[in-house]
């Protein structure tokens, strides 16, 4: 059994294989990719103890790769060699200034390459455990969980993989190398996996399994599904964090969607929700969501797009609420004959109606559309308090207008229906 796992990426498929050869000599288990691209999809999925670059790769070169793998949290800590055609001491100098422990010219001699290659493992990992069929305990930062659910798969293993973090612990059931059941804080089955994927630091222990104890939820997919999604959720993540934004203060969702979510969607939706309930804010969330960050997060931003989400102490004065686009056709005059549009933006407040021809901000506009199910059309007097005719700015032509003498109960109708179309979203998103 290999001791080491090395990434070798170069878009030469004979170099990938000479140096193949020669590194499994060491022994190592040699992974390979073919641009850099793809080496950081690896780095990011397999977390090797090395990464041999080339530098001249289609796409994205290997200084590039390099650049890439230092400034990302989960693999700035994987060393680097690269290997290159360009010898040049300024290409050297470069390679080296971003962190590379060495840089080999080609063409490569095989006992060098070894010896240079032992060189940095054992200055990089010198306690590294064995990647072996006996590794039964050690530290995430040089085995991640991706790499040991791999190697119990391949080994073939039976056993409670119990995983800590400082206060933080996760548990995994493997049976014949199968991942079976899982748990990780308020997380169960998958959720508890893609969350334990993230961890990068801490230690793992496994030890034999009591088949009267339950670990944890039942584990539905199998190891490389798990794996696969768990990689995409991870990629996704800060892009999704972002989106989110930083929300201040304590989160909470609306009386109206809390109600429509809680009468239409899956339990741990429910369980999410009810944690936004005005006294936890995005930390306390995150940290006690039955769900893993990835989707945590989707959901916060799903509500959060069409007001869902609230944050910090209500403010009277501020116009916020649900707002949707809705396919129903509303008529709308301020002098003349009537016009309409077949959609419109809704809220509690007013509209956005999209059109060519908006009205001017100040202008008094006659407004009636028909709520699904409902009796009567509603019926109302609005004002113009937004207007753009310009079709380069990102949000359209058109205008917004405020209601100035909507009933009450046409509000509540809107609301409630505005409810019932987010809970539907939420529900389908997880």
């Amino acid at each position: 059994m290999a001791t080491w796992r090395i990434l070798v990426a170069d878009d030469e498929p004979y170099v990938v294989m000479a140096i193949r050869e020669v590194l499994e000599t060491l022994p190592a288990e040699v992974l390979e990719a073919g641009s850099g691209e793809e080496a950081l999809r690896l780095a990011r999925a397999e977390r090797p103890h090395l990464l041999l670059l080339d530098v001249k790769m289609p796409g994205m070169d290997g200084f590039q790769a390099a650049e890439a793998l230092t400034r990302d949290p989960a693999t700035a800590d994987i060393p680097f060699l690269f290997l290159s055609a360009l010898g040049a001491p300024k290409e050297k100098v470069r390679g080296l200034e971003l962190g590379a422990e060495d840089y080999l010219t080609k063409p490569i001699d095989a006992d060098e390459l070894c010896a240079r290659v032992r060189r940095a493992l054992r200055r990089v990992r010198p306690d590294e455990p064995e990647a072996a069929s006996g590794v039964s305990a050690g530290r995430l930062e040089g085995t991640g969980l991706a790499t040991l659910i791999r190697l119990f798969e391949k080994d073939r293993r039976t056993g409670a993989l119990l995983l800590t973090r400082a206060e933080e612990r996760g548990e995994l059931l493997f049976v014949d190398g199968h991942v079976m059941q899982a748990a990780q804080g308020p997380r169960q089955a998958e959720y508890a996996v893609y969350q334990l994927l993230d961890w990068h630091d801490g230690q793992f222990a496994m030890t034999a399994h009591d088949p009267a104890r339950q670990v944890g939820g039942e584990v539905a997919a199998p190891n490389q599904a798990l794996l696969l999604e768990g990689q995409r959720r991870l990629e996704e993540l800060p892009s999704l964090r972002q989106r989110l934004g930083s929300p201040e203060g304590p989160l909470r969702v609306p009386p109206a969607v809390r109600e429509a979510i809680l009468r239409r969607a899956p339990r741990d939706t429910i369980l999410l929700i009810e944690l936004l309930d005005g006294t936890r804010d995005l930390g306390a969330v995150a940290a006690e969501s039955p769900y893993d960050a990835w989707m945590t997060f989707r959901v916060l931003s799903d509500l959060l797009a069409v007001g869902g989400l609230e944050a910090g102490v209500p403010d009277s004065d501020r116009r916020g609420g649900l707002r949707l686009k809705v396919g129903i056709p509303i008529q709308y005059q301020s002098i003349g004959i009537w016009q309409e549009s077949a959609s419109f933006n809704l809220s509690g407040w007013g509209v956005f109606i999209r059109t060519a021809v908006p009205f001017d901000v100040g202008k008094q506009v006659l407004l009636r559309f028909e709520m699904p199910g409902g009796q009567t059309p509603v019926t109302t007097l609005g004002r113009v308090i937004w207007s753009n005719p310009d079709p380069s700015k990102w949000s359209g032509m058109g205008m917004g207008v405020e209601f100035l003498d909507l009933a009450e109960e046409d509000r509540t109708a809107i609301v409630d229906y505005l409810a019932r179309l987010v809970a539907t979203r939420i529900a389908e998103v997880s």
